[in-house]
């Protein structure tokens, strides 16, 4: 079993980190000033939360002939057998759906005819070789 984090582009990481603790400044002012419904403070947490679980747990695992996605809640698993591309991509807007990554310089990997997956390994060359051993007649671009 390998294991590889998410590498991370800075500027996502501050915003990011900026945006929870700015909710957290507005949960805390709230709560002096006024008294707040359970409503706000149940959902400012809950995506505080999802926030940080997101920049502390994104990462790729190859277990067997499987690639593992998490980034926070989200979760998914690949076969690597199945994958007939992977194509670098560095940009802002990346054009497929699941997006498990924390930076804008990774891999797009495509598994079937309909199914894409972007991620960013820190270790990026390792990480096509560990996929390449397994699945040697993957296309990388």
């Amino acid at each position: 079993m390998k294991r590889y984090l998410s590498s991370k582009n800075t500027f996502t990481v501050v915003i990011l980190w900026g945006i929870v603790v700015l909710m957290l400044t507005l949960l805390i002012i709230g709560l002096q000033k006024e008294h707040l419904s359970l409503l706000p403070i149940a959902f400012l947490s809950l995506v505080m939360v999802l926030i940080v679980w997101t920049l502390l747990d994104t990462r790729y695992v190859i277990k067997n002939h499987f690639l593992l996605y998490r980034s926070g809640p989200f979760r998914g698993r690949i076969d690597i057998e199945k994958i007939s591309k992977i194509k670098y991509f560095s940009g802002l807007y990346v054009p497929v759906t699941m997006k498990p990554a924390l930076d804008n310089k990774g891999y797009i990997i495509s598994y079937s005819n309909v199914d894409d997956v972007y991620v960013t390994p820190e270790k990026r060359e390792l990480f096509i070789q560990e996929l390449l051993k397994i699945n040697p007649k993957i296309e990388v671009v």
